[in-house]
């Protein structure tokens, strides 16, 4: 009997001490009263608070709707500026000088459940639209709710990186959604478009289990790591049945508590072991990224069925015929908009786009189609007959080709990328039967010659340069000069070449650069060359 007493005595010990070893593994917040306390680090505008705001209450609502209300306090720090950003990490989370420029040199937020404390990096991209201040907020307060679901096992290295991630990015884009900004759906299709563009990538299986340091790195953004957890975190609600998807999310973390390892909880939430995700994602992910191009057309009041159904025919008819061109094929779902008229070009744009009116007015400016990621707005009203409406259609899919093919440019030639997306019009109106490649080149190689006073071509390589030259000497001459000046260079040196060009975009990032690798040759001593034979030929 003495020694029961003995052995239970000394099990009650060990238990009091493995719960002051849990306690001090996760101690709760130093901010007892639950609920969220957002605070200024400096002078935020008016308008970055307010989404905030509204982000954080309807958080607020979601978690407690999903039955796991935030069981710890919150203060939520907004600073306007990277220096802002960097004072409240020190300061607020202790992090050095060096460490905490490292932080805000790649992140738009950062949060610690141990202090219960949050910043949001309103310098940051992510915070430059209502959109992105929505879902970067819930992003960052949703690696609170994991914390308290987890007991501060969430970010444990045995956790699962990924989903840690992509779930937050995932409440997220289901914040912004309900808040009016961009969906949920399209924050799919954006996921894929650009990882469609992506140069570079880490694997899946890296970003399984991260120590701090590798956390650290994979924020770099030209490793696309979130990118890749968001669509690991796509596949993976939609094997859950509709409405559970989140419930199946807090499963997990809430099996995190009990276990740390990721890939337990895992089963536990999901049903399924890791590595049968794993593969099946990969399966999954190798079809997404290379799904021939899906237009979803839709006609906003005012647009005609016919005239959508039209828009919807000649994009697919173009494609066998660009991806002879470029060398690869469009992939992937886009969704085109077609807005009736001016007025209403706007509006779609601020709707579809998550821009405000005055920012939506200004992209509409001189424009035919508005592009953000997997959605196209078009001003259907400026798409005209027939033949206008091939060659606009044409020149739009060779320009979503270029973009999947090399996105991320400096340096710009803008007379080539604007002449051979018109080439590319073109070929789509031949293709159709609408007139001769060869009658089109004559047309505007005539044009040009009989012009008296034409821009330099070097005053056309930047949007600005274009849009000052059209004010100058008329929107046709600038873009006869631009197809003269491609279809002289296609004609030297053959199509292919233009294939090259774009792979040299994409490795190099300079568009410039990526000409004299191709041509052997900068576009000043290619504008001299294409003066001369445009004077020469009269």
């Amino acid at each position: 009997m003495r020694r029961r007493f003995v052995a239970g005595l000394f099990l009650l010990v060990l238990l009091m001490v493995a719960a002051a070893c849990t306690y001090a593994f996760w101690p709760r917040s130093p901010q007892s009263e639950p609920g969220i306390a957002i605070q200024s680090a400096g002078d935020v505008p008016a308008d970055v608070m307010a989404d905030v705001r509204e982000a954080a209450a309807g958080f607020s609502c979601l978690a407690a709707d999903a039955g796991v209300p935030l069981a710890h306090g919150v203060t939520l720090f907004v600073a306007p500026t990277q220096e802002e950003y960097e004072r409240v990490l020190t300061q607020q989370f202790s992090h050095s000088e060096e460490e905490a420029a490292k932080i805000s040199a790649i992140s738009g937020g950062w949060t610690g459940g141990k202090q219960g404390k949050t910043a949001l990096n309103g310098a940051a991209g992510v915070m430059q639209d209502r959109s992105g201040r929505m879902s970067t907020t819930a992003h960052e307060l949703f690696h609170q709710l994991q914390y308290d679901l987890s007991h501060g096992n969430d970010a444990a290295e045995q956790a699962l990186f990924w989903l840690e991630e992509g779930s937050a990015d995932y409440v997220g884009a289901l914040i912004a959604e309900q808040c009016g900004g961009k969906s949920l759906h399209k924050w799919e299709q954006d996921t894929m478009f650009d990882l469609r563009r992506a140069q570079e990538t880490v694997n899946a299986k890296e970003l399984v289990h991260c120590s701090p340091q590798r956390r650290m790195q994979l924020m770099e953004k030209k490793y696309h790591s979130y990118q890749l957890a968001d669509a690991m975190v796509i596949c993976l609600v939609q094997k859950q049945a509709k409405g559970t998807e989140l419930a199946a999310i807090v499963r997990y973390f809430q099996a995190l508590a009990d276990t740390r390892s990721g890939e337990e909880a895992f089963s536990q939430a999901f049903g399924m072991t890791h590595t049968q995700f794993l593969q099946e994602f990969q399966q999954w992910y190798v079809q997404e990224r290379h799904l021939p191009f899906a237009a979803h057309v839709i006609a906003r009041p005012g647009v005609s069925a016919a005239l959508a159904a039209d828009v919807k025919t000649q994009a697919a008819a173009v494609q066998p015929m660009l991806a002879g061109m470029y060398g690869q094929r469009l992939c992937g779902r886009y969704d085109l908009i077609l807005a009736a008229d001016a007025a209403d070009f706007i509006q779609a744009i601020a709707e579809n786009c998550a821009v405000t009116q005055d920012k939506a007015r200004e992209l509409a400016t001189g424009s035919l189609w508005i592009q953000d990621g997997s959605t196209i707005v078009v001003q259907a009203g400026e798409l005209g007959d027939g033949k206008q409406r091939i060659f606009s259609v044409g020149a739009l899919c060779a320009r979503l080709l270029e973009t999947q093919v090399a996105d991320k440019r400096e340096e710009s030639v803008a007379w080539l990328d604007r002449g051979m997306i018109y080439l590319a019009g073109i070929r789509a109106l031949e293709q159709a039967g609408q007139g001769r490649y060869a009658d089109y080149r004559r047309g505007w190689q005539q044009a040009v010659r009989r012009a008296g006073a034409v821009p330099s071509l070097e005053q056309l390589l930047t949007a600005d340069g274009m849009r000052e030259a059209s004010e100058s000497y008329g929107d046709d001459i600038v873009n006869e000069l631009a197809e003269f000046a491609a279809d002289e260079l296609m004609t030297r040196f053959g199509w292919s070449s233009y294939r090259a060009y774009l792979q040299q975009v994409r490795r190099l990032g300079s568009e410039r650069e990526a000409f004299r690798e191709v041509y052997g040759r900068d576009t000043a001593a290619y504008a001299r060359e294409l003066e001369l034979a445009r004077t020469s030929r009269r």
